[in-house]
């Protein structure tokens, strides 16, 4: 017998960090990037709001680079890993978040990038990213709802505020979409952005009326979620506020793709206010919920560290961009004080939940096998 004949059967060498990489790593580049996007719109207060703009992309990006080498290993290796995720009712919602982190990091690069490239240059960048992060965001979608529908094991224990994902990510692509549709207005691919960009409007909007009326049932009828799903609550001060920016952001382009007199666009720029107010008080509820329900969780059964920390920086940067973008509309100094207060706890709550992720990455802790 061959000396290393012995060695055929051995079982391929594992590695875990890479089977064991949870698909809503992503978020923690969402977290990050939403930075760059609370600083412009608050830069008029806030000292060096350019250095800390570039910062943060600049950090998001490296962030994006050094997970998507895993992420893809895993698809490759431990393609096992994946579908058993994908099959699952709660890790399964996570997915989405690779392409929003490019649609936000494509967010953050318009605002932050003409402070050291060209305008067309950062165009150019961003709508590539945009039509990625937009097919990306589509698949996903589609993917998750089949898989879900197809899946006789779901219960109604199984309702989480982290399948708000899909809805979120769909209502993402519009934000960007606008700014691309005005900067590419009267060209097919204006068009294309503008038309997308409502199709995708649809999309998330009634799928975020669907998904949080199911999980509003949960949550009344049924016993509420186990204690390290209790930051996805936070995930539900997403959509209101993403739907405040856009209220505000798509009367421009809307205006250019109809044609639209003065007069009209002076009623849309009316109603687009008013629906921004209504749609940040509802985001403004949500977010005290969120706060007096995770007290509330952590009195019940401590709160202990998962990657799912990362759902409470996201949606809470969503809110103080959405603050600020009705503040620019309004001017009334309540929305500065609300804005800038929610972005210092946001800042803390970023902070805490990075050096723990940190800690929990030296240790290898956090490459555990996880779950639901």
């Amino acid at each position: 017998m061959p000396q290393n004949a012995s060695h055929i059967d051995e079982p391929k060498k594992e590695h875990p960090i890479i089977r064991n990489f949870a698909p809503g790593w992503y978020a923690s580049v969402m977290g990050t990037a939403v930075l760059v996007l609370d600083f412009f719109v608050f830069r008029d207060f806030i000292p060096f709001s350019d250095f800390w703009q570039l910062f943060f992309l600049a950090l998001s990006v490296i962030m994006f680079v050094l997970i998507t080498i895993p992420w893809t290993l895993r698809w490759i290796l431990y393609f096992d890993a994946v579908r058993t995720d994908l099959k699952h009712p709660v890790t399964a919602a996570f997915f989405p978040t690779m392409p929003i982190s490019l649609i936000i990091i494509g967010l953050a690069l318009e605002k932050a990038g003409p402070l050291f490239m060209s305008h067309e240059t950062v165009y150019a960048i961003v709508q590539v990213l945009w039509i990625l992060g937009t097919i990306g965001i589509g698949f996903f979608a589609m993917l998750t709802l089949i898989t879900f529908f197809l899946n006789d094991d779901i219960e109604w224990k199984n309702a989480n505020l982290g399948w708000l994902i899909p809805p979120v990510s769909a209502l993402i692509v519009p934000v960007l979409g606008s700014g691309l549709a005005v900067h590419y207005a009267n060209t097919p691919m204006g068009t294309v952005n503008i038309l997308t960009s409502l199709i995708f409007l649809g999309i998330g909007g009634f799928l975020y009326l669907f998904v949080t009326a199911t999980v509003f049932s949960r949550f009344i009828f049924h016993e509420l979620p186990p204690s390290h799903l209790t930051p996805t609550v936070w995930i539900g001060i997403a959509p209101p506020a993403i739907l405040t920016i856009l209220a505000i952001k798509i009367v421009q382009p809307l205006i250019l793709l109809f044609a639209a007199s003065d007069s009209v666009a002076q009623v849309l720029s009316i109603l687009a206010k008013t629906a921004a107010v209504s749609f940040w008080g509802f985001a403004f509820f949500w977010l005290i919920l969120a706060i007096v329900f995770t007290l509330l969780q952590h009195q019940r059964a401590r709160l202990s560290f998962a990657t799912s920390w990362w759902a409470f920086t996201f949606p809470l940067g969503s809110f103080v961009v959405a603050t600020g973008v009705v503040y620019a509309a309004l001017h009334a100094s309540f929305f500065a004080v609300v804005g800038l207060t929610s972005l210092v706890m946001f800042l803390i709550i970023w902070v805490t939940v990075s050096i723990i992720t940190l800690r929990k990455v030296r240790s290898g802790a956090i490459f555990q096998k996880h779950g639901g």
